[in-house]
Order: structure tokens, then sequence, then C-alpha cells
């Protein structure tokens, strides 16, 4: 039997991505159906030509529509990387009592006290999560509660929506006649969908290599505590392919898939135009083109990295997708080969969309729109208890 259908709208830098989903008694989360728009993205925090998103969004939300065999009313919306901005902010509380424990109400107090010290930042706050709690300066834990002590402390993370996102989208949806159930980052939900909670434990970090910009983000514990995006992407891999080949971009997109970085130099790529003739190009000069550009990307990223301030442990692993990179052959080995530290790609929980890489941003994003959803519930159903018994 399934329950709680809903749709989410994920924004990519060259496509935006309709999927409704259901819970059932058998898989926590089903996709029904999704829809899959190309558009010109955005770039520092503008649309690339905002004539076309409304568009956009019809055009996948009616995908999705006839696909479902049903009508969207209301929609998730993914908040992007490009839209949003990260804090961190440590706070304790001292705990009370004859014999004082960490209790759920010690956990909101501080959360509630970090959300006070942000001091109005502009935005909304679309996500609020720890990063770890210590008891009296001890070791960090994610599960503080009947620990005795006398003090918590917390570091809690916020991701901040920017306004003109929030606004903008909410004004083209409902001139659509399309509401809005929330703004979510879709950030957060890959990362916390992406790296194992061990992982997490120990601060990882993860890469999505988009279609115009890499977004790269350190996750401690249930927490995004750093994010940066680089203006370079898939794109600008076949842009150069385009220009050093002097092919069509979209024949450089083939070209780009079927590359394999294992592949002998003394070998021929074969892709076929778009009248189904056969062309064939040599791979040593396929592989020079992208991985100049694969490697300046690589060594941003480092780059990012170092400068963070982040603290990683030599346990931290980078993991990466997004269809920038990830989908060409062996990607993975040859970043792990540029980058300083062990390199995992970043499995989606999506078996039934490929290319994966292409559906990871959403299918986390879906899994953290349901795990909101079960935790409100849960906490509604304990206030309908307390409720009830305060009555008798």
């Amino acid at each position: 039997m399934s329950k709680k259908s809903i749709t989410a709208l994920d924004f990519g830098t060259h496509k935006i991505l309709a999927m409704m989903a259901e819970e059932t008694a058998y898989q926590k989360i089903s996709i029904v159906a999704a829809g899959m728009v190309e558009y010109d993205g955005f770039m520092d925090g503008q649309w690339n030509d905002e004539s076309q998103v409304s568009d956009a969004i019809a055009s996948a939300i009616n995908a999705v529509e006839q696909k479902s065999h049903s009508h969207v009313k209301d929609v998730y919306v993914g908040v992007p990387g490009e839209y949003i901005r990260v804090y961190v902010i440590e706070s304790s509380v001292a705990l009370q009592g004859a014999d004082p424990k960490v209790t759920p109400e010690d956990i909101e107090k501080l959360q509630r006290q970090a959300t006070e010290m942000l001091d109005r930042p502009s935005g909304v706050i679309i996500h609020r999560s720890p990063a770890w709690f210590k008891i009296d300066g001890g070791n960090k834990t994610l599960e503080p509660v009947d620990q005795k002590g006398s003090s918590l402390e917390g570091m809690i993370g916020f991701v901040i929506a920017e306004q003109y996102f929030v606004n903008d989208i909410s004004a083209r949806l409902k001139a659509m006649g399309i509401g809005v159930k929330g703004f979510f980052s879709s950030s957060v939900g890959e990362a916390i969908q992406m790296i194992p909670f061990e992982e997490r434990d120990k601060t990882a970090i993860l890469v999505d290599v988009g279609y115009l910009s890499t977004e790269v983000m350190a996750v401690e514990g249930d927490a995004l505590i750093w994010q940066n995006v680089l203006p370079y992407g898939g794109a600008h891999i076949t842009r150069d392919l385009a220009i050093g080949l002097e092919r069509s971009f979209t024949m450089c997109e083939r070209i780009k898939r079927s590359f394999s970085f294992n592949m002998p130099r003394n070998a021929q790529i074969e892709v076929q135009d778009n009248e189904g003739k056969s062309e064939t190009f040599p791979a040593e000069k396929v592989a020079m083109i992208i991985e100049a550009r694969v490697d300046e990307i690589l060594e941003m990223i480092n780059d990012a990295i170092d400068k963070s301030g982040v603290r990683l442990s030599s346990w931290s692993n980078i993991y990466i997708t997004g269809g920038g990179l990830m989908p060409m052959d062996k990607a993975r080995v040859y970043a792990g080969t540029k980058l300083n530290r062990s390199v995992r790609e970043a499995v989606t929980k999506t078996t039934n969309l490929r290319p994966p890489q292409i559906y990871a941003s959403g299918s986390g994003l879906l899994e953290l729109i349901y795990n909101t959803i079960e935790e409100q519930e849960q906490e509604e159903s304990f206030l309908d208890k307390l409720k009830h018994l305060f009555r008798r």
C-alpha cells in the first residue's frame, strides 16, 4: 500500500528535474515518474536566460503528470548550491537537576540558542542540523540524550536560501497554479544520502561536478559545515573538445561520453553524428584536451578544500558525483591520482534512472523531504499524546 505521494523540483545548471515519488511498505521511496528538461541554467546567482525558466519548470512537471496520470497541485523545491550560504554556530547550555543529564529539551534549547546567534541573516533558514555534541568537553557524539554531565556543547550547521531564489520560484509556481510545500537544500539531501554515517562522523568531502559548475561540500555528522561553488563543470570540458577537434558541441558530448581515462593512447574513439555517420578521433588528442581541463578542475577542488578551514582527519574521504565528470569511464580512479585523499564514487539510491549520477541531487532531495516529513509526524504524534494525557 502506498502513501505520501510527493513531487519535488530539483534545479541543476543545465536541467530542471521534476520527480514524483511515493513511500511504500516495501521500499521507502519509489519513484513513480520523472521529467527532465534542459535549459540554460544559472551562474553567479542569476538565471542565464530568465525567459526560459517558467517554461522549463512547466514542461518538467507536465512530463511527470503525463507519466503518472495524475495532476500536480503542489511541490517541494530543492534550492541548488548556487543559492545557499552555510553557517556553523557553536553554543552550549548548562544541564539542570540534582543528577543532571541531557534531555531532548536541552538539545532543542541549544539549537534555538544557536539560531538566535545567527544575528538575522538575510535569506530563509531551510536546514538546521547538528555536526556534533559534547558533554563536559568530552568526545563528539550525535546521541547525547541521557548522558550525564554539567554542560552540553554543540556545533549546529545552518543552510540559508537566498531570498531572491525563494521569491522568484514561488512567484513562478503560483502563476502556474502550483503551491510550494517547502524549500529544502539539495546539497544537504545529496550529502546525507551519499556519504555513509560513519564517514560523516569523521568529516567527509562531497564533490558534485555539474554542467556549468562544481560544488564542493564538507559534511560532519548531520550538518553541512562548508560549501563552495567553482565556476567550471562538464560543459567546459565539452567546449574545449569542440574547439580542439573543430566539431559540434553535440558531437563532442558523445566523444566525451565514449572516452575512458585508461584508454590506450594509440586507440581510436568512434562516434556517430546526427545523421548516423561514424567518425573516429585519436584517443591521444582527446585525452590531452580532456585531461587538461579535468586537471584544472581537480586543482581548484584541492585548493578550495585547503583554504576552507575545515579540519579533515587522516581517515576523511572525498566522494565524487555529478554528470559533468563521473559518467566518463575510470573518472574516479583518475581523480584519485590527482587529489591528495582517498576518492570514492558517491552512489545514489535511485537505481531505476540512468545514468544515476545525473539524478544524484534529485534522489537525495527526495530522501531529505521524506525524512523531514517523518520527523515532523513523529513530533506531532508525541504532542497529540501529551494533549490527550492532560485532558484525562
